[in-house]
């Protein structure tokens, strides 16, 4: 192998020699050896982004890589936006800038994460028996500049997804360092300020530190202005081991924000609400304390991490404004806990044509302190719940690749996963619903087959089952008790060309799921509903016609319903994406597109979201060490829905004859300049 710096380009390339037994596609992502100024070891050849070659090693025509730099080269309103690199996602929001986005794919409103699970170095984000929301996904306390890569998967086809990996799974993989030091400064509209700085130490002790820290303050074009605070630091000791490496790490995230959540049509334009900017209920807050500290092991044939993390998360919100005695509706949200992990997986090849892999994974969430408040004001009414809850699972699974033929490759995999949870009230609100102990398990069996008909074209099929968890608090549930563990099936059919500059997949796909999560405006959560089905497609293109020059597009079409035949409430219909990217030094400079289907609000499709639709641009001029860059985010004021919801709300100064049933929406946030500097010393 040979060590590299890489300077900043979206077409740049590294050759390196032999590549490990490990291969890049068949295992945990590798550290990205494209992001700007990043010092890696790079694997056989990288090229930049979504032109990385995937022909006999991908187990998927839906199947993935995006470099750091691709990444940084994007323009960004909210840093979860990194995972709209995945083709046919969408990171939209509904509250503020400090709560987790809302994510949707595959015929899929994933609220904040319910389907689709993002790990960081090994970490699982999502959290389960969340105080909002089922697989709730933050990703707001990411540094934009640590991310090295982005790899990613759609469906249940791979033995080592568990949990929230039914419709697709995200692996980013952080920076192993910086080539010099670094500090960025941003301003902008609606009172965004940034300030960002980071660097690598070599030499300390057998091997480098790097440090990277970040604080932000966003007002947003609210009636009240959400006075979002935030900080967040990354620190990553890593010293060679063997023939690998250790890496310990630290990331911490704090946040505090005054959230303008979904408002009822109905009231724009009243004295009420002047616009569609207004807030009625201005005493909403937020907060978010976050640390997460991981030990990774990576040598040649295996890797392991250990992981602890402390969460301590809080809302106030008012989804329905007003019961119907006009009192208000207001609810306050907690979530309090530890969580501590270990991942750990093997790979032999007993001959050249068979590989196996052997894996386990295993999580343990001590919740101190989990449930919802009644409030006015922020001022306490009354409990509607609070628990204390353990949560254990562990996870054991193997995956074989056979070869028997050139070209041919044979997949198969099982997993076995266990869960046990104990659910204890902390007050007699939680008691009456119902407490409890219990174990649930669920065996997932996965195969796929890939065949390269040349070294430009490969075909592939894949079937595979997969799960999510549902909230241990309903399965004590007296009344409606809820299954653990949601068994889902998936199936796909595909195809991947890759010539010179040019990469095309094309994609068929089939998902059921047992029991669907979705919104309920009524405790601003998700609760499991009916099984449901989904089918669709998808093609994806990228392509670099000149060495400067990279344009990439993307369309998914789906169409989703309940067993019964119903419309499934949000599951938008299509979605699309395209951009265009120009490095010319000393010039860069990005335009994109991101739009997102029409989905119906209500079971029966009497009443519809028509989708949205907005245009971003970046630009960058770069010099030996100043960089200077801008961004203009919703480049044509587009007053589309973020998002958009039908259920009863009310508001007594304005609904005389009490609640209402109607629509509520949050519009996309309007046209947005920001400016900024970096400085590499």
């Amino acid at each position: 192998m040979i060590r590299t710096f890489v300077s900043t380009g979206v077409f740049a390339m590294i050759v390196a020699g032999t590549p490990s037994p490990v291969r890049a596609a068949e295992d945990e992502p590798i550290p990205a050896a494209e992001a700007g100024g990043i010092e890696q070891t790079a694997p056989a050849i990288v090229v930049f982004g979504r032109g990385e070659a995937k022909i006999g090693s991908a187990q998927a025509a839906s199947e993935g890589s995006v470099g750091g730099a691709d990444l940084l080269v994007r323009p960004l309103l909210r840093v979860a936006e990194l995972l709209e690199a995945v083709p046919g996602m969408v990171a939209a929001q509904h509250s503020g800038s400090g709560k987790a986005n809302q994510y949707f794919l595959r015929g899929f409103n994933l609220d904040h994460g319910s389907d689709f699970t993002t790990y960081i170095d090994g970490v699982q984000m999502n959290l389960r028996t969340h105080g909002h929301g089922q697989g709730y996904l933050d990703l707001n306390g990411l540094i934009p500049e640590i991310v090295g890569r982005e790899d990613f998967r759609k469906g249940p086809y791979r033995a080592d997804g568990g949990d929230f990996a039914l419709a697709g799974a995200a692996y980013m993989t952080i920076v192993n360092g910086f080539a010099r030091p670094w500090l960025s400064v941003e301003g902008g509209s609606y009172g965004w300020r940034r300030i960002a700085a980071g660097g690598t130490l070599r030499d300390l002790g057998p091997g480098d530190l790097t440090l990277v820290a970040q604080g932000k303050v966003y007002d947003g074009p609210w009636q009240e202005p959400e006075h979002l605070r935030h900080y967040s630091g990354f620190a990553k000791y890593r010293v060679p081991v063997g023939a690998g490496t250790l890496e310990a790490s630290l990331h911490a995230y704090r946040a505090t924000w005054q959230p303008t959540e979904q408002i009822p049509e109905r009231i724009i334009g009243t004295p009420l609400c002047p616009d569609v900017f207004c807030s009625p209920d201005p005493s909403a807050r937020g907060e978010t304390t976050r640390i997460i500290g991981n030990i990774t092991v990576s040598q040649p044939t295996w890797r392991a991490n250990a992981y602890v993390q402390f969460y301590d998360w809080r809302m106030f919100s008012n989804p329905t404004y007003a019961d119907p005695d006009g009192t208000s509706a207001q609810i306050e949200q907690s979530d309090r806990r530890w969580v501590s992990g270990f991942t750990g997986r093997k790979q032999w090849e007993p001959m050249p044509t068979l590989t196996v892999t052997l894996g386990t994974e295993n999580r343990y969430d001590r919740i101190g302190n989990v449930g919802v408040n009644r409030s006015v004001d922020r001022r306490f009414l009354a409990s509607l719940g609070h628990y204390r809850v353990e949560e254990l699972s562990g996870a054991l699974y193997g995956e074989a690749i056979w070869r028997p033929l050139p070209g041919l490759r044979l997949t198969g995999g099982l997993r076995g996963d266990l869960y046990h949870y104990s659910v204890k009230a902390r007050d007699a609100a939680a008691a009456a619903i119902g407490t409890g102990s219990g174990s649930d398990a669920i065996l997932s069996s996965k195969a796929s087959l890939a065949y390269a008909v040349s070294p430009h074209f490969e075909v592939y099929a894949n079937w595979g089952r997969g799960f999510h968890s549902n909230d241990v608090r309903g399965a004590v549930n007296r009344v409606t008790p809820v299954p653990v563990l949601v068994h889902g099936m998936g199936k796909e059919l595909g195809a991947r060309l890759q010539w010179a500059g040019l990469s095309l997949t094309a994609t068929y796909w089939w998902l059921e799921v047992a029991s669907e999560l979705r919104f309920i405006g009524d405790s601003n959560a998700v609760e499991p509903s009916g099984a449901s089905r989904r089918h669709g497609y998808e093609v994806v293109a990228f392509w670099r016609p000149l060495p400067w020059l990279a344009l990439d597009a993307n369309f998914t079409a789906s169409h989703a319903r309940y067993d019964n035949g119903d419309h499934i409430p949000n599951a938008f219909e299509n979605a699309a994406s395209a951009g265009v990217a120009i490095i010319h030094d000393p010039w860069e400079a990005s335009i994109r597109v991101r739009h997102l289907g029409p989905s119906p609000l209500v079971e029966d499709n009497s009443l519809r979201d028509r989708g949205s639709t907005v245009v971003n641009v970046r630009a960058a001029w770069k010099g030996q060490r100043i960089e200077l860059f801008g961004e203009i985010l919703n480049l044509f004021d587009s007053r589309d829905k973020d998002m958009a919801y039908f259920y009863e709300s009310y508001l007594p100064a304005f609904d005389a004859a009490g609640p209402v049933e109607g629509r509520l929406s949050r519009v996309v946030e309007p046209r947005t300049l920001r400016i900024g500097a970096k400085v590499n010393f």
